[in-house]
């Protein structure tokens, strides 16, 4: 459901901000207050194509936030998908939706403060709201959305999503059946390349991290000959008559030892110049020491440069690196021994596709007939709600069919069929509104009024069924609440009918959240919560209030619509008294 929408300089709606519960909030107002502005920012939230022209004069973005709490398990894959939720999330969850439209026209997505594309939007969107006008009812016009209402209706979510899961689960065994067989084309020539590779890698028996110490020691026997040089150097610079640091540290002592003789104040210097010879004199063995084990050793030098070039010729041709050339050989080590035994290899995957296609086909099957079964009582429960909405004699048909295809491996009786993660089953809708009409495809007969209606209908019956499984009407089991927004379907009703049509939103609320857009009073008596939507004038400038009205606004809203713009004291009385005959007993909220 949507908790919250906020709404920032979308044309007149500077500043909105409206908290929502649950059950059925009815939105009215005076023609161009700003009622069909809030359908339009509830449109973008939905996943509509933004336009700059709804940008407030002088303000540099829109921004339409809604928040929403679900415990929808698809909208938690969803945001898993596209990396804004932790993979195998479950329980409630809120997803903040937020749009920006510059005044330019650029738009901006974001879903819990991430940026996202609008596609993952699309994902979500009719998991969370469904928007119903008077120019289309999207939901019923979905390919897929007959077969997930027949689902929902029939109480075959459950049944549907298992038959999806064994799909999977026979694909990925197919899948191996199909590889293994494609093995078996140019097996031989396949399996005599793969032991001259694996050969090739075992030979040289590569270890993984091996050429850093190898490299090491390269560097160390390359320069025997310039260390040998450069040790001598010092050796020189240390030890030579001619020059030398110890002859010249040595003389330096003689000259102190005779001058502390006739000066003794200067003998404190002849201690340093003892320890810098003892210094001196250790630096000049250890570098002598040096220099003597140092041995050029051309063998080893060419040993390991024959090795790294064995282990490059092998990363050039398996891998980036010893342990991805390591990982190949594994792979095709697998590979060979499947190969070897190829026809065993492929029998057991036959036997393993086959099994699960039988789950698979069986499930599929069982599926198929409750649908069948449920299909004409959705169709009479539809058709029950349609009698009460200005529609005389309506027909309303869910039709379950199969499309045969000749080469599938689904046989269904005697017929072989199409089949998918959903089943075989092709689900349709039909609908004649008047009598004496055969029923027709219902994007193609319908009005967009009329699809408002058969809409409501169609979630009302449905919220009739679950209700009646359910034992209570606080309950709702079968599919998580969502946001309804119906953009004016009370359009060309009154009376009774317009009664009706709130009595049906009000038992819909019962079960999914309900924002409604109305002109009738009867509509607006029906209503949990009634929101006022006016304009004002302030600095010259003119703006859109969203006002949550109390019991005595209520009363005067209500009044309005009856009596216009002069509201009378009998106005008054019978928008109570229509207020008192449609409310009903509070429900619990969750």
């Amino acid at each position: 459901m949507l908790s919250s929408l906020r709404v920032r300089d979308l044309a007149v709606l500077e500043d909105v901000d409206v908290t929502l519960d649950t059950g059925l909030t009815v939105l009215t107002g005076e023609t161009g207050a700003g009622k069909s502005l809030v359908v339009d920012a509830l449109s973008l939230l939905s996943g509509e194509r933004s336009d700059a022209t709804l940008v407030r004069a002088g303000a540099e973005r829109l921004v339409v936030e809604g928040s929403f709490e679900t415990d929808d398990a698809a909208v938690a894959t969803a945001l898993a998908g596209a990396g804004l939720r932790e993979p195998g999330a479950r329980g409630p969850v809120e997803v903040v939706v937020r749009r920006e439209v510059s005044s330019q026209g650029k738009g901006r997505l974001f879903i819990d403060g991430s940026p996202a594309a609008l596609r993952t939007l699309a994902e979500l969107a009719p998991r969370l709201l469904v928007l119903y006008g008077q120019a289309e009812a999207r939901e019923l016009l979905d390919p897929a959305a007959p077969r997930e209402l027949l689902d929902r209706f029939g109480a075959l979510v459950e049944r549907a999503a298992e038959v999806e899961r064994l799909h999977a689960a026979w694909r990925e065994k197919d899948s191996d059946r199909e590889r293994i067989a494609a093995l078996g084309k140019d097996g031989p020539a396949r399996l005599e390349l793969l032991e001259f590779r694996i050969g090739e890698i075992d030979r040289a028996a590569p270890v993984s991290g091996e050429e850093e110490g190898l490299a090491r020691e390269k560097v160390a026997l390359s320069s025997v000959e310039k260390r040998g040089r450069l040790l001598g150097e010092a050796v020189a610079a240390l030890e030579s008559d001619e020059g030398g640091a110890l002859p010249a540290l040595t003389a330096l002592r003689r000259a102190l030892v005779a001058l502390a003789e006739v000066d003794p104040g200067t003998a404190g210097h002849l201690a340093t110049v003892d320890d810098l010879v003892e210094r001196v004199s250790e630096l000049a063995a250890s570098t002598s020491r040096d220099l003597e084990r140092l041995e050029a050793d051309p063998a080893r030098l060419a040993e390991i440069v024959e090795r790294l070039d064995v282990l490059a010729k092998l990363k050039r041709k398996y891998g980036a690196t010893l342990g991805d050339v390591l990982a190949y050989r594994g792979a095709i080590g697998r590979e060979r021994d499947e190969l070897a035994d190829l026809e065993g290899a492929l029998r057991e995957a036959e036997k393993a596709a086959g099994e699960a296609f039988a789950v698979y086909r069986a499930a599929a099957l069982e599926l198929s007939l409750a649908r069948s079964a449920a299909a004409p009582k959705l169709g009479r429960a539809v058709e029950r709600q349609l009698a009460d909405l200005a529609f005389l004699s309506p027909s309303f048909r869910v039709e379950v069919s199969r499309k045969a295809a000749p080469e599938s491996p689904f046989v269904a009786g005697e017929d072989r069929v199409a089949f998918g993660p959903h089943g075989i089953d092709v689900v349709a809708l039909s609908f004649a509104p008047n009598p004496g009409e055969p029923p027709r495809p219902l994007a193609k007969i319908a009005s967009g009024g009329e699809l408002s209606r058969v809409q409501l209908s169609v979630a009302a019956a449905l919220a009739e069924a679950e209700a009646s499984r359910d034992g209570k009407r606080s309950s709702r089991r079968g599919g998580p609440v969502r946001t309804f927004v119906f953009d004016e379907v009370d359009a060309g009703v009154s009376g009774a009918t317009a009664e009706a049509v709130g009595r049906k939103l009000r038992a819909l609320a019962a079960r999914e959240q309900v924002l409604v857009v109305t002109h009738l009073p009867q509509v607006a008596a029906a209503g949990e919560r009634h929101l006022a939507v006016r304009k004002e004038v302030s600095g010259g400038r003119t703006r859109t209030v969203v006002t949550d009205l109390d019991e005595k606004g209520r009363v005067e809203a209500i009044a309005a619509l009856l009596a216009g713009a002069s509201v009378t004291d009998p106005a008054r009385r019978q928008a109570r008294q229509l207020l008192s005959a449609l409310a009903e007993p509070a429900r619990s909220r969750p």
